[in-house]
């Protein structure tokens, strides 16, 4: 995940891709079977603008005929938002005495009282605020200032309809563990996080555009060139918590799904899908065979 990445901000919150997409977006799919198993997995963005269209034919077969629904965590499930509440008071808040500004350095606190003000956040806002709480309130009200609206993500959407259906839904992680993700890094680790995100926070709209044509487009190489290089070379300690080692928790659980039966369809950041570290990649090098690009 996208802390310490040139001119991505946006992509550095807990969820990973924030894009936004034109209409007849055909994004990329995979297919992993054996005898009594299908398993498809699909790389989602988690925000985007109420007239976009991205379910292509290939996506929604995929996702009618599939008996259990997997997501990240029950981030969208309406019944979970008091624990998300819970957890941001446990994991988000900064220690008294201790406030945000307290922490940054000069330039970044200079930033920061710049972009809260384009943003309309009042000036005191942030400061109870962990920096990677802060990070994700900027991202978020930045994001939803240019239109995007989460209850238009894939992830939101896809939920609400895995529920309409009566399908199974089951998820990767709990909350807790996905904002202990964030919430768990070094402390200076953290300040870092925010630091590089107010320092590239005025690129970030040239940045979604270009992951915005490789979403769509299904050119999952770009996007792990956008998202997932610099931060390897740049973060590998960061890059590793955020997405590497989540990615190979997740293949065991994708391997003991295999090993059962049904049809499964997998729902999941498109960040954790791109590179060779990625889901898929990972799946490949241990010998799956995986259809897709």
């Amino acid at each position: 995940m996208p802390p310490f990445m040139k001119n991505k901000v946006l992509a550095g919150t807990l969820m990973l891709t924030v894009l936004v997409v034109p209409a007849a977006a055909e994004p990329a799919i995979w297919h992993l079977m054996d005898e009594d198993s299908d398993i498809y997995i699909f790389g989602t963005v988690h925000i985007l603008r109420p007239e976009m269209e991205w379910q292509s034919p290939e996506m929604a077969a995929a996702f009618a005929n599939a008996d259990t629904i997997w997501f990240e965590a029950p981030a969208v499930d309406p019944d979970a938002q008091l624990e998300t509440i819970q957890l941001i008071t446990r994991y988000g808040l900064n220690e008294p005495g201790n406030p945000l500004s307290a922490q940054l350095s000069e330039e970044a606190q200079s930033l920061l009282e710049e972009i809260v003000s384009g943003l309309g956040i009042g000036a005191g806002t942030l400061e109870g605020m962990r920096p990677w709480l802060a990070a994700m309130t900027m991202s978020l009200s930045y994001i939803q200032s240019q239109g995007y609206d989460p209850t238009s993500g894939v992830d939101y959407v896809l939920w609400q309809e895995a529920s309409a259906d009566g399908k199974n839904i089951a998820y990767f992680e709990t909350l807790e563990q996905q904002v202990r993700f964030l919430a768990d890094l070094p402390s200076e680790i953290e300040v870092a996080y925010l630091e590089q995100m107010l320092r590239d926070f005025e690129g970030a709209g040239d940045q979604l555009d270009r992951l915005v044509t490789a979403w769509e487009t299904g050119d999952i190489a770009t996007i792990d060139a956008v998202m997932n290089v610099e931060t390897r070379e740049a973060a590998p300690e960061v890059h590793e918590t955020l997405l590497v080692g989540r990615n190979r928790n997740w293949i065991q659980t994708i391997k003991e799904t295999l090993e059962g039966s049904g049809s499964h369809f997998m729902a999941v950041g498109a960040a954790h899908i791109a590179g060779p570290q990625g889901v898929v990649e990972l799946l490949r090098a241990e010998g799956f065979e995986i259809a897709g690009p």
